[in-house]
């Protein structure tokens, strides 16, 4: 299926809730997107605070919580830890299997383990730090030392088995309890009875789902660990089956798919690629957006280079810590460095920088402004400084 980069940009940016932000309903937007990816840095607000905020104006910080509180989704892997659908908890199965089976006994902190599971059924959901303890271990998250508490990992271990789920957050904390007293029972026994086959195709379909434009090199693919030869295997019985579709792009090597049911939608916005968009919002997204989790797809796609710098040491970072790319419109055009400083409930914007080849019109710089305001207020800042921008007299230009 021969297609314009730009009407693939498109119904990305569609089905990711960017384009046309039709809902104000968290619960919704999760639901389109699949899941949200949690992460605990936080320059700004959290990760996926940030993400539900891209695509709603409306949003406000911790409204995410009550939804995980009432049982409306989980936490678990699924890109990486996400908030997920509730009805969606049967099919990682396969997930939980797999850290079952990959589990190597310990009988040391088997007792711990067990210690736990015994307060959290009589106890209800409990905080990590409820569960006191003077013993070091090396947790997988350790590199030389042990440094970790037995039941910090006892608490990990319980978790990507199945046997614990989080009740609760009190902001970045998480309380822990049994899956009987948060999973409906339906769920529960769902995920009992289910086939490995079975979930391991709804996780395929839910991934396929989550990207919409995708390709077949991402050794997660399905959010399961598979091979090249696997994931081949998946392909073409996905196309003989009629289910995908390939998609070919002028100046793209790589070769992309998407599902058989997006098709329609492709190809009107293919003839309407030679229309400008007429959404010239400006939106910060966060590192771990759903937009960005295949970094090859944004150079392919959106003519764009991103690398989250967070590992980095400071003197070889270019962009910054937590810089943020700057969506216009539907093209990718730079990236904004937050750093909030929320004593002095201040906004400080380390580096405002635009790609050489966008232009920096009065539209854009309105709409900058404009943005920043809004991602300012969301973070109950009554000031912005902004330290640096590039080009440097965009600076002068951003007028509050």
């Amino acid at each position: 299926m021969d297609i314009q980069k730009s009407a693939v940009r498109r119904l990305l940016l569609e089905k990711q809730q960017l384009l046309q932000r039709d809902t104000n309903d968290v619960l919704i937007i999760i639901k389109e997107l699949e899941c949200v990816q949690l992460d605990p840095v936080a320059a700004a607000a959290r990760n996926h605070d940030l993400v539900l905020f891209a695509r709603n104006s409306h949003y406000s910080i911790g409204q995410i919580e009550p939804l995980l509180a009432e049982g409306d989704v989980f936490e678990y892997m699924a890109n990486a830890a996400c908030v997920i659908p509730v009805e969606d908890y049967p099919i990682f199965e396969p997930v939980r299997r797999r850290y079952r089976e990959r589990r190597q006994p310990d009988a040391a902190l088997e007792k711990v383990m067990d210690m736990i599971l015994t307060r959290l059924a009589e106890e209800g959901p409990l905080p990590s730090r409820a569960f006191k303890s003077s013993n070091r271990v090396k947790g997988y998250w350790d590199t030389t030392t042990a440094t970790t508490k037995d039941t910090t990992l006892a608490l990990n271990i319980l978790f990507d088995l199945g046997k614990i789920t989080i009740a609760k957050r009190n902001g970045s904390e998480k309380f822990f309890t049994i899956p009987e007293h948060k999973i409906p029972a339906p769920y529960l026994i769902n995920a009992e009875e289910i086939s490995l086959e079975d979930a391991k195709e709804a996780m395929l379909n839910k991934y396929m789902r989550a990207y919409r434009v995708f390709d077949f090199e991402d050794p997660r693919f399905g959010w399961f660990k598979t091979s090249a030869k696997e994931r081949r295997t998946i392909r073409d019985r996905l196309l003989q089956e009629d289910f995908i579709v390939p998609l070919h792009i002028p100046e793209v090597k790589k070769e992309y798919f998407i599902l058989r049911e997006d098709v329609l939608r492709l190809v009107e916005l293919n003839e309407e690629q030679r229309k400008e968009t007429t959404n010239t919002t400006v939106t910060f997204l966060p590192p771990l957006d759903n937009l960005l989790w295949r970094r090859p797809r944004l150079k392919d796609i959106f003519n764009f280079e991103y690398t989250w710098e967070i590992y980095m040491p400071a003197s070889k970072r270019i962009y910054g810590y937590y810089a943020m790319p700057i969506l216009f419109g539907d093209s990718l055009i730079g990236r904004m460095n937050p750093k909030l400083l929320k004593q002095e409930k201040t906004l400080v914007v380390k580096l405002l920088q635009i790609e050489e080849h966008v232009t920096i019109d009065q539209t854009l710089i309105n709409e900058t402004a404009a943005s920043l305001l809004s991602f300012a207020k969301f973070h109950h800042a009554d000031r912005i400084v902004i330290e640096q921008t590039e080009p440097d007299f965009l600076l002068q230009e951003i007028v509050f």
